[in-house]
């Protein structure tokens, strides 16, 4: 039971030592990665603010119709049982 995590700890170990390495070259790719997914955010955000520049301007804000006139509510005075 043992042998395999000793031999996952010894992969683990070297894929450190590998990647220790080898750190400058992961560093650039992580960055132009960075730099490429920047662009195309930029891009699509921009795409995206246009389209909906356009969609304002296509659809006139539209004014609620007006329902029939309510009567407005009359409050009833209530008669004061203490004056008769």
């Amino acid at each position: 039971m043992a042998l395999p995590l000793f031999a996952v700890g010894i992969a683990v170990g070297a894929l450190a030592v590998t990647a220790f390495n080898n750190r400058a070259k992961i560093a650039d790719g992580f960055e132009k990665g960075a730099k490429f997914a920047k662009k195309i955010a930029r891009k699509e955000l921009d795409e995206a603010f246009k389209f909906a520049e356009k969609v304002k301007r296509e659809i006139k804000p539209q004014k609620p119709k007006r329902t029939q006139n309510r009567k407005r509510k009359t409050t009833v005075k209530k008669e004061d049982k203490n004056a008769s």
